[in-house]
């Protein structure tokens, strides 16, 4: 028997039962598209799909073939397959929200084929759905004023290093370049590498360094 929720959440409840930050779903509620149905990837190539309590979405996910009830994660399992996510936009619509991991399943197909390393697809992978949080759009609908405004994000808010940014460039670079063919990223200049000033000593220093080289030479052999 599937357990009923309270048929009224709070905005802050439902952003905690659906995972998502306030903001997202306070935009979702000036949209009108809420209630929100939120999919994640699972174990064993299940996807998790969480909803509110409510008849209609109930109805609807009844429409999907090997669907089933968790009752103690209080979600739905599907089993994953390519054409899953086209179908659940079908049918929820304006409601759903994806994690941005699916949109990268091609990118990580890809870099294996490729034989990149576990290091740098995971980096890839993390670098790309972090910018799709960040922009809060899917891969299709970015722009390169999206692009910049996620450099000046993570420049200046969290003050990553030159090495860094060129990373996060030939990632997303790969995916929009190589993966979705798009060209408004070829536009993005490297940055300039980080100059290290020269390191000067004190007058103390100094004298310390000549003494020690003195006493080195007049030391016998």
């Amino acid at each position: 028997m599937m357990e009923r929720f309270s048929e009224i959440m709070t905005l802050k409840e439902a952003a905690k039962y659906l995972k998502i930050g306030k903001s997202t779903l306070y935009k979702m509620a000036r949209e009108s598209k809420i209630p929100a149905v939120k999919i994640e990837f699972g174990k064993n190539d299940k996807v998790i799909i969480r909803i509110p309590y409510n008849q209609e979405l109930i109805k609807k996910i009844k429409m999907i073939s090997g669907r089933r009830r968790n009752p103690q994660g209080k979600y739905w399992e599907v089993p994953y397959s390519e054409d899953l996510i086209a179908k659940l936009q079908y049918i929820f619509s304006e409601n759903l929200i994806v994690d941005p991991y699916f949109y990268l399943i091609p990118l990580q197909k890809e870099l294996s084929i490729r034989k990149y390393s576990t290091r740098t697809t995971k980096s890839y992978i993390r670098i790309n759905r972090d910018f799709l949080l960040f922009s809060g759009k899917r891969p299709e609908e970015i722009e390169n004023k999206d692009i910049k405004e996620y450099f000046y994000y993570v420049v200046n808010q969290k003050k990553v290093s030159t090495s860094t940014l060129n990373v996060i460039i030939n990632a997303l670079k790969f995916y929009y370049g190589e993966i979705l063919k798009k060209d408004f990223i070829f536009e993005v200049k490297r940055p300039k590498k980080d100059r290290k000033l020269p390191v000067v000593l004190s007058k103390e220093e100094v004298k310390k360094v000549l003494k020690a080289t003195s006493n080195i030479n007049t030391k016998p052999f």
